[in-house]
């Protein structure tokens, strides 16, 4: 039977401890950068009662078009392309062309505040396995009239 001192054991813990964390932290970090694409880039300019546009561009391959998905409230609504033209985008160096923008029609909705997030879809080395990266910082808007009936 081995004995170990208080302190030896006590040192033996901590380093356990930080053995785990680091793993952990190392699985974290793996997994991170396995389903998230660090060069994607996109913004969400414009939200109301009539539309929701931005621009969306896969750093990896700025001649490929992203996949979008607008949620409003919460709730999705639409998926859809990221290839409208958005000449801003090319002029200020973030692609190689004027294809990346995107602008979906808003449903009808009631009455109030309404809060827009879009959504970059990632399909990473697996093509079964997909994620959603957040565009930009989502927008708020207000509906001023019901819906039409």
């Amino acid at each position: 039977m081995i004995h170990f001192s208080r302190r030896t054991l006590v040192q033996i813990l901590i380093a356990k401890s930080v053995a785990e964390a680091l793993l952990v932290t190392a699985v974290a970090a793996g997994f991170y950068l396995t389903t998230t694409n660090s060069q994607l880039r996109g913004w969400l300019d414009q939200a109301d009662a009539h539309t929701i546009s931005g621009w969306a561009v896969d750093g990896k391959s700025s001649a490929s078009h992203v996949d979008v998905q607008l949620f409003i409230d919460d709730r999705f609504i639409e998926n859809r392309n990221a290839s409208d033209f958005r000449p801003d985008v090319h002029q200020a160096e973030r692609s190689d062309d004027d294809w990346h923008g995107f602008v979906f029609k808003t449903p009808p909705l009631t009455r109030g505040e309404h809060e827009a997030r879009v959504y970059a879809l990632y399909r990473g080395s697996s093509s079964a396995r997909r994620t959603l990266q957040l565009l930009g910082k989502p927008l708020r808007f207000s509906v001023d009239a019901a819906p039409a009936q």
